[in-house]
């Protein structure tokens, strides 16, 4: 049986949201399931500042399902 990690780096955080093209300053939680990925992201005002409400962060959540052809056009 291969041996499951049980922590990740950060390095491989970034080059995971990197690889999946999203900003990973912005990315507060990662899902993958069977369907596709669910990012809720940090969400900036126009000076570039983190939006808070109350003590949290404002987030939003962005879906991507998975898809046969990737984002270049090739299948």
């Amino acid at each position: 049986m291969t041996e499951i990690p049980t922590a990740i780096t950060t390095d491989q955080r970034r080059a995971a949201c990197q690889a999946l093209g999203l900003p990973p300053s912005l990315v507060n939680e990662l899902t993958l399931d069977a369907e596709g990925l669910r990012a809720s992201l940090l969400v900036r005002d126009r000076e570039g500042r983190i939006i808070t409400h109350g003590r949290a962060a404002l987030t939003t959540t962005v879906r991507m399902p998975f898809t046969e052809v990737s984002p270049h056009g090739a299948a």
